[in-house]
């Protein structure tokens, strides 16, 4: 494994992301980490948004298109809903990886679909493949090769590596 973004780079750019999100989402948003990828970057960006003086609610909500594999499926589950009400919020979706765009995608019709007055959406890396779904993140805190596989901060590799403080690459 080689390292792609060390522990120092992570906690720069959460902070810098940070600033971008606390000056473009109203004062009371919702902000929903993908499980199950997505909490370690979502638990630092919360802190960072602290920091900051914002407080958002936040609620999880749940999907799988991997199932353990390398590759998606192509076909997402919702495994875990929403337990806050999203009707006239706005809300700011969380998710560790942007590659085929399947699960955000779901996601972001999901909770338009449930009423929400906006959708937004922050990754922690985006990888430069071809999108299988026409989204993209409005905050991005990286960018990977479309053929690297990425794990550590919340990513893994069937389930392991999660907990690495640096994003690296599996060789």
């Amino acid at each position: 494994m080689r390292t792609l973004y060390s522990e120092d780079d992570v906690r720069r750019r959460i902070d810098a992301l940070a600033a971008d999100i606390a000056a473009a989402m109203p004062q009371d948003f919702l902000m929903a980490p993908v499980l199950t990828g997505a909490f370690v970057f979502a638990a630092d960006l919360l802190r960072a948004l602290h920091r900051l003086g914002r407080d958002p609610h936040v609620d999880f909500v749940q999907l799988s298109s991997y199932g353990g594999a390398r590759a998606s499926s192509g076909v997402v589950t919702l495994l875990k809903d929403f337990s806050a009400p999203l009707e006239g919020r706005s809300i700011l979706l969380i998710d560790d990886v942007l590659d085929t765009g399947r699960s955000l995608h779901f996601a972001k019709n999901m909770v338009l679909d449930r009423g929400a007055a906006a959708a937004k959406i922050a990754v922690l890396v985006r990888k430069a493949t071809g999108r299988s779904a026409d989204i993209d993140a409005d905050f991005v805190g990286f960018e990977a090769a479309a053929d690297d596989f990425i794990v550590g901060y919340g990513m893994d590799d069937d389930g392991r590596r999660r907990g690495l403080p640096f994003i690296g690459v599996v060789e």
